[in-house]
């Protein structure tokens, strides 16, 4: 590869240092579950300043619930070789879940239809043993194929026989420190590798909505599912249809705010730009984009052709440029190069996006722990800000064939701290040099290194689908 990487740290070794977003949300009096991401040796001995009703257990794990406000939470770890303290701004207010993007792990690129209570249990263990969930990761999300038929106490959507106990599954899963989600649609079929996945209505199809994929019912159990995912624990929802209208989002949306659980929602897949006030204000995330896959040309398509989203992020609400592409997935190995890898989960952080994995996270290689691991480009996705990336330059040539040459475009996002990243993707086909104005001092993130300059400028030399994300 030509992006210098540096390899990550070991998880478990060395003092203690605290991953976490400057800022979280909740919902008040609801439960809250927050596990503090730190690396270090262990034992380690955790210790927070709290607001009253909330504990911290000897694992880090924050949980209870609590009244509206804002509080500065000091949090603590200590081991045998050192002791870190950070302050975390507690947001606690209604619908103020996932106020940095959302960060965890997906099942649908992974396994597709391949999966039961095992995988998944199996993906929330990993996360911990990989020590991804020490660097924020925290979401297990079930995707479609989980259904089976309507039923139940709540005559709601129950499992199919891969997953005997859903309730057993969260509950697992939550002791770990992690959260868990699931999918839905308000389609009377869902999308998947099943014949007849039910969605969230029933009946006759509605004639007011025939254009959509599956066809929604004119019968709604919006609310019978979110009893059934609320008792069984879940903290997810992604809502996928064609196209996403307000009328059936906000049914559903109503229904997520008056449980008792905390619901990140995601609508996906074709939230329209017309509709872009109601998403950035109801959504957690929201899509507009193909689902990604491990094609250069459809990465691209995906990370590089929302720029018109990029002005409506803020904190709690994130367009979403869906899975990344990296890893084991569906039994095979990643097709992209790991440059193009990297272009991937950089834009993610740009963005910011959402950052889901979607692979075998038990057949992770080194390279895929070097950037999923990396502390310093998590941060720029997780800034206390909220704000969405800036393009400054794009430059694009093709040839007399029509064929891609040149496309270099560079954005720039500005930082809680008073700083700015700045991200270099050169996309096209030949070599740039790119030079930059710069400060004296610059850090190349991805490298873990710091760039000197004495005229004011760098100049970065870059091979074909390579990045560089730097910290002015």
């Amino acid at each position: 590869m030509f992006t210098k990487l540096a390899k990550p740290n070991k998880f478990n070794e060395g003092a203690p240092k605290i991953n976490a977003a400057p800022i979280f949300g909740a919902s008040p009096c609801k439960e809250i579950l927050y596990k503090i991401p730190v690396t270090g040796e262990r034992p380690m001995i955790f210790t927070a300043d709290l607001p009253q009703g909330l504990t911290i257990s000897e694992n880090g794990i924050i949980a209870g619930k609590t009244d509206a406000g804002r509080y500065e939470v000091a949090v603590c770890a200590e081991n045998r070789l050192g002791k870190c303290q950070k302050h975390i701004l507690f947001v606690i207010e209604d619908g103020a879940v996932c106020q940095t993007p959302l960060m965890g792990w997906t099942s649908w690129n992974a396994f597709r239809d391949k999966i039961n209570h095992d995988v998944i249990l199996s993906a929330a263990k990993a996360l911990v043993d990989t020590g991804l969930s020490e660097y924020g990761y925290r979401f297990v999300n079930i995707d479609s194929d989980w259904q089976g038929v309507y039923g139940g106490k709540y005559n709601a959507i129950m499992p199919n026989e891969n997953f005997p106990d859903m309730q057993k599954l969260c509950s697992d899963i939550h002791a770990l420190g992690l959260k868990c989600g699931i999918y839905s649609t308000p389609m009377l079929k869902a999308w998947g590798c099943g014949t007849s996945l039910p969605g969230c209505t029933r009946g006759d199809m509605d004639m007011e909505y025939r254009t959509s994929y599956f066809g929604i019912g004119t019968e709604h159990f919006e609310q019978n599912n979110v009893d059934q995912w609320t008792e069984w624990g879940f903290d997810y929802l992604k809502y996928d249809w064609r196209p996403c209208d307000i009328k059936n989002a906000d049914l559903m949306k109503q229904c997520l705010k008056k449980s008792s659980r905390d619901f990140a929602f995601c609508v996906t897949v074709d939230a329209e730009y017309d509709n872009r006030d109601y998403w950035k204000e109801n959504c957690t995330s929201w899509r507009e984009n193909h689902d990604s896959d491990d094609v250069w040309e459809i990465l691209c398509e995906v990370c590089f052709g929302a720029d018109r989203w990029l002005e409506h992020a803020s904190l709690g609400h994130y367009f979403d440029l869906d899975m990344l592409e990296t890893g084991v997935c569906n039994s095979n190995k990643c097709r992209l190069t790991e440059d193009e890898q990297l272009v991937g989960y950089t834009a993610r952080v740009i963005f910011p996006s959402p950052i889901q994995i979607s692979c075998d996270l038990n057949k992770l290689s080194e390279f895929d722990i070097a950037m999923l691991c990396n502390e310093e480009v998590i941060a720029v996705n997780q800034d206390a800000l909220g704000l969405g990336a800036i393009p400054t330059f794009e430059k694009k040539t093709v040839d007399e064939h029509r064929n891609l040459q040149t496309y270099v475009k560079i954005y720039e996002k500005k930082l809680a701290d008073g700083k700015k990243a700045v991200a270099i993707f050169n996309l096209g086909n030949t070599a740039e040099e790119i030079t930059i104005e710069a400060e004296a001092r610059v850090r190349d993130l991805w490298a873990k290194e710091t760039l000197s300059s004495d005229d004011g400028k760098i100049t970065i030399s870059m091979h074909p689908h390579t990045v560089r994300l730097l910290k002015l």
